[in-house]
């Protein structure tokens, strides 16, 4: 990450002053100089903690309860496990039995609702901690104001309808989830052992058959201890396709791990993805870019609907590109490449052995006061300590920000760029990056952020994309940029794909999870409860 981070810093420091689609006209000996300059961290003040709801005093705030507003919301509750929330079954049915005091009915069907919108709305956990998240008096006005314009319209299973994602595949994440639920999965293992391919025999062979024929990748027209043969092969590879692993056919160890995560894991798996979508925010932006790490993809979309497609490049495991929104302020036609120390030592290895290099690639190095130095001029003994250089690479052909870079400005100094690498698209797995977001086609998504700006279309971002000049245009209107990781994803036809867990980020979320998931299981008040017992823990 630390080559995308210079890079980002040393084009804030040094384009700051520039108007909008003029060349940037700073040397990269004063890029060099401000990427060496501290920078120092602002740690802000701890923010008040917000009330806690008193969800018995908010639902006692609702109003205009009738039995037929209590009938929709009642129903609506059977539909918890769907979204992989808990269960709220003895609640739907206290309500709909109607058996008690007409103002209690109304208070336990408040207290379901808070608590189901609740979890819809905002999450079962916090995003960043983990931990149950608790409703705040905020989080519950909102939660009685929807519920009230529900009840004028006449319908009042819209509140909680209303209080679900909006993201395109949540549906579909949510048939999976009822499919799951209806029928037990029987998901036969694969045995461990060293990996298998074409011309291998045995029991192993016979499971690796089993397993993909639970998968509908395989028919069951085989017979045991038939090799494994091209059909087999050709299964294996629609699989480890459909995971994001590479497809090689063979069976190997990440697609063995794959095969074999147990099925209260996978259930786990797809009820965290349901949540991570509960994360996000409701208004994305009318247009906004959507970035999903654990598919290597990339989406563009306006006024709800897909605009463009892009395969990307992420992080590799050891420098993973993080999560987080930020907004798009603009772009960059031939961007300088400016490294820091960390980042430029593999290049200056290079240079030591080939000194010629450093002249035939074009890059520039600098000494600690930002005066450019010969590469011959390089004290290599000071090597591996306080090494006083730093080096930067003009617009070119071998520049690997490429011919465009889109600024989004965040704490992470994270962007999407150009490659020079754009050979490797044709991979399956694409985690190559120092942890920026490397985008095929990318003069063909600038064309799209700077759609409808005057004087920038796509004739004239391609003639200054084919000179050498750095050009910065800045935005009219800024355009969310939101990356994810999301290892459940729906597909066009309704399907869903479980992908190969890139960053091993999920296990820690299943497991906060399903934790939540007992501890927020609401038990019926007293005067509903079944004579057979409780239910669990409380609403509090």
């Amino acid at each position: 990450m630390t080559s995308c981070l210079a890079a980002g810093l040393s084009l804030v420091l040094t384009c700051t002053a520039v108007s909008v689609a003029q060349p940037v006209e700073t040397g990269p000996q004063a890029d060099a100089t401000r990427e060496a300059e501290p920078v120092v961290p602002i740690v802000p003040d701890e923010p008040p903690a917000l009330p806690v709801a008193d969800l018995e005093r908010w639902a006692d705030r609702i109003t205009g309860w009738t039995a037929e507003h209590r009938e929709a919301i009642a129903i609506r509750l059977f539909d918890a496990p769907s979204h992989g929330l808990p269960d709220l079954d003895a609640h739907a049915t206290a309500i709909l039995d109607g058996q008690g005091p007409e103002a209690e009915l109304n208070r336990l069907a408040g207290l379901a609702y808070l608590r189901f919108a609740g979890w819809l709305e905002f999450g079962l956990i916090d995003p960043e901690t983990h931990e149950p998240r608790v409703l705040l008096d905020d989080d519950a006005a909102l939660l009685v104001r929807r519920l009230r314009w529900a009840f004028e319209a006449g319908d009042a299973a819209r509140a909680i309808d209303d209080s679900a994602p909006t993201v395109r595949d949540y549906d579909a994440l949510r048939s999976e989830m009822m499919r799951v639920l209806a029928v037990t999965p029987i998901w036969p293992g694969v045995q461990t052992g060293p990996s298998l391919s074409t011309g291998d025999r045995g029991p192993r062979v016979d499971q690796l058959r089993t397993r993909l024929t639970a998968e509908g990748l395989l028919d069951g027209n085989w017979q045991e201890g038939d090799a494994y043969d091209l059909r087999l092969e050709t299964a294996v590879r629609r699989y480890q396709g459909r995971a994001n692993l590479a497809p090689s056919g063979r069976m190997d160890q990440a697609t063995l791990r794959q095969l074999n995560l147990p099925p209260d894991r996978r259930v786990g798996q797809l009820m965290a993805n349901l949540e991570q979508r509960r994360w996000r925010t409701r208004d994305l932006g009318r247009r906004h870019i959507w970035v999903n790490l654990a598919d290597f993809r990339l989406e563009a979309w306006e006024d709800g609907e897909l605009a463009r497609e892009h395969e990307v490049m992420v992080g590799r495991q050891a420098s993973s590109t993080p999560e987080f929104s930020e907004d798009m302020q603009y772009i960059v036609l031939n961007p300088w490449w400016g490294l820091p120390a960390g980042s430029a030592r593999p290049r200056f290895q290079s240079f030591r052995r080939n000194p010629s290099l450093a002249r035939e690639l074009g890059f520039r190095i600098y000494n600690r006061g930002g005066e450019a130095i010969s590469v011959y001029e390089i004290d290599w003994s000071r090597w591996g300590g306080d090494w006083p250089y730093r080096m930067s690479q003009p617009p070119g052909a071998t520049n690997p920000m490429g011919e465009v870079k889109f600024i989004f400005p965040n704490r992470y100094n994270v962007y999407i760029h150009d490659t020079t690498e754009r050979d490797q698209f044709v991979r399956t797995r694409r985690d190559f990056s120092a942890g920026c977001i490397r985008v095929q086609d990318p003069l063909a998504l600038a064309e799209w952020v700077l759609e409808g700006q005057d004087g920038w279309d796509r004739a004239r971002i391609d003639a200054v994309a084919a000179g050498s000049s750095p050009t910065v245009v800045w935005l009219d209107d800024r355009i969310p940029v939101h990356i994810a990781y999301w290892t459940v994803v729906g597909d066009d036809d309704g399907r869903v794909r479980y992908l190969n867990d890139l960053y091993r980020r999920d296990n820690r979320v299943i497991d906060a999870y399903l934790a939540a998931l007992d501890s927020q299981s609401p038990p019926l008040p007293d005067s509903f409860r079944p004579l057979s017992g409780a239910v669990a823990v409380s609403f509090d």
